[in-house]
């Protein structure tokens, strides 16, 4: 008889999801560049409104999250028998050794390690720059020297360590809502920086940085993915995004 054995590629995959989460995106754009067609189920983040079986998926509570392997079952009822796997850069990681042609390793271990790397530095920059900037209301004297030193952290063309890597899958949607959540003037901060940041990033000492986010703007895997009608109306009533009246300028 033939052989019955199920290969890791052809093992099920569900994965948990929230439309507006960076973190989530990360893990849809990687899947989009390994080709991989998974079953998706999106959480209900809001107070109150998360369904009380998804601690069998991730205790934690917190999106994005696999189940691997295992029956296919409904997505509200994971079996016992499935891996569960939580936290973005695991999931890409899992995925890039699922799928080695995927392009999110890359082949040369100096230049893996660089994008390793790469991700651990831009936490300290890009993501501390997202969350002064939209969290916590800094005007753009603060976070612009932030997005400098992440600028700094880049190759000198191409993507983030040159060739495309999982690297880019982690900072891309940090980027994408940092230039299109300021076009729309959504953010903590005082109403007007949006536009003030984005007349900023334009002028030639953000050159490079700005060559980078186009690059972004502009894979394949990132436009699949990014919806920004959605995007905007989920982040305009993020309740740590809203302002505060003396915000808004009056």
């Amino acid at each position: 008889m033939p052989s019955l054995t199920v290969t890791p590629q052809q093992k099920q995959i569900t994965f948990y999801t929230s439309p507006y989460s960076p973190y989530c995106h990360r893990v849809h754009i990687a899947l989009e560049e390994a080709k991989i067609s998974v079953r998706t189920y999106e959480i209900d983040l809001r107070p109150g409104c998360k369904p009380g079986w998804y601690i069998k998926v991730n205790p934690v509570g917190t999106v994005p999250a696999f189940t691997y392997g295992g029956p296919s079952v409904s997505p509200d009822q994971p079996s016992s028998e499935s891996l569960k796997l939580a936290e973005s850069i695991v999931l890409i990681e899992f995925i890039a050794d699922l799928y080695p042609d995927s392009g999110l390793h890359p082949l040369d271990p100096e230049i893996r390690a660089r994008a390793r790397l790469f991700i651990t530095l831009s936490h300290d920059t890009l993501h501390h720059a997202f969350r002064g900037f939209f969290f916590r209301g800094e005007r753009i004297d603060t976070v612009l020297p932030s997005l400098e030193a992440f600028q700094a952290l880049l190759a000198p063309s191409g993507f983030a360590v040159g060739p495309w890597s999982m690297a880019d899958a982690v900072v891309a949607p940090m980027i994408i809502r940092f230039m299109r959540l300021s076009l729309y003037e959504i953010g903590k901060y005082p109403m007007g920086e949006g536009k003030r940041l984005l007349k900023a990033l334009a002028e030639p000492k953000f050159a490079r940085f700005m060559q980078y986010y186009e690059s972004l703007w502009d894979r394949p895997s990132v436009k699949a993915t990014w919806d920004e009608p959605t995007n905007v109306k989920m982040w305009r009533i993020h309740p740590n995004v809203t302002r505060t009246a003396s915000a808004l300028g009056h």
